[in-house]
């Protein structure tokens, strides 16, 4: 299969990487003219040095050469780039299925799906799960989530292996709110480390974050079991937990105290959770819910509250 890729950054090159080990053809766009032509040429990703590219991934600066010969195309940009990214690759994309990699909310809250739905004709998926690109890429073991409606098994026998399995959802509003808010209780959770204060209290908080994820998806109409799932709880641990995750990473040095925007200009990628936190706290006034967890780390973050505060709160 013809594979297109919008997104060069860590986990697009390791969707790469790993697609054509199962011996797709791969074309890559990435919109950083330099690093497009470092991948095209040296075989490397500066942001996922443990990636190996080989001859079947193309990668260019260039939209229209990444859509020649496409069958499907996967979106693997932040958030925030989705809409102008669709903007520009509409004009290149036909009737061919577009999965979305990207995890967050467009502007106004809205759901990844319903903006590329305005841009595109065809079939739209979202593949989701607790899928670390630097692991992925050595072909290490992980699970992941495709949802959408019809032809998703096709999709799941071209992408799975004994090394990446794949389970099939219908639930395309679960599968996009656990991936967009995980990241806040990533944040949080490395606010406890950078606190010293134990693997207790994390348990304690992945639970209460579950919680306000599950508030919100069921909301938004969400299905139940995909919060308690991989795309769900599986992605909270996998990114709340991990040496990996830089979600995680924010959250640790800001318990340490180090200004925020110190931490985030010291990081090559981007901390999805940062953007996502001023989301949910617009989906707690929409959808008139509490979650007390996500408003205390919107303090934190944004108003100068002192991280220690963080276990000063009722919960529940």
């Amino acid at each position: 299969m013809n594979i297109t890729i919008l997104g060069g950054g860590s986990w697009g090159t390791a969707l790469a990487v790993h697609l054509a080990r199962k011996g797709h053809i791969l074309k890559v766009w990435e919109f950083n003219k330099e690093q497009a032509e470092e991948m095209q040429t040296k075989r490397f990703c500066k942001l996922l040095p443990e990636a190996i590219l080989s001859e079947n991934i193309f990668t260019s600066s260039n939209l229209e050469d990444v859509f020649i010969g496409s069958e499907l195309v996967f979106l693997v940009v932040p958030s925030d780039h989705v809409e102008e990214t669709m903007e520009k690759a509409k004009h290149f994309i036909k009737n061919q299925p577009v999965i979305i990699c990207s995890k967050g909310f467009g502007k106004d809250n809205r759901l990844l799906s319903d903006i590329v739905r305005e841009k595109v004709s065809g079939p739209i998926y979202c593949l989701y799960g607790p899928t670390h690109a630097e692991e992925v890429c050595q072909g290490m073991f992980s699970g992941i989530v495709l949802a959408g409606a019809n032809g998703k098994e096709q999709l799941k026998k071209e992408f799975e292996s004994l090394e990446f399995k794949v389970e099939l959802s219908d639930d395309l509003v679960g599968v996009q709110v656990s991936a967009a808010l995980k990241n806040i209780i990533a944040i949080f959770l490395g606010i406890l480390d950078g606190l010293k204060l134990g693997d207790n209290a994390k348990a304690y908080f992945i639970v209460k974050g579950l919680e306000e994820i599950r508030q919100v998806g069921l909301a938004l109409g969400g299905r139940e079991e995909t919060f308690h799932g991989l795309a769900g709880l599986g992605d909270i641990i996998v990114t709340g937990l991990s040496k990996h995750s830089r979600n995680r990473h924010v959250g640790e040095e800001v318990g340490k105290g180090i200004p925020l925007n110190e931490v985030l200009g010291e990081m090559k990628m981007v901390a999805e959770g940062v953007i996502t936190i001023r989301n949910a706290i617009k989906f707690k006034e929409k959808l008139k819910l509490e979650l007390p967890l996500t408003t205390k780390l919107y303090q934190i973050l944004f108003d100068n509250l002192n991280p220690k505060e963080i276990i000063n709160h009722r919960l529940t």
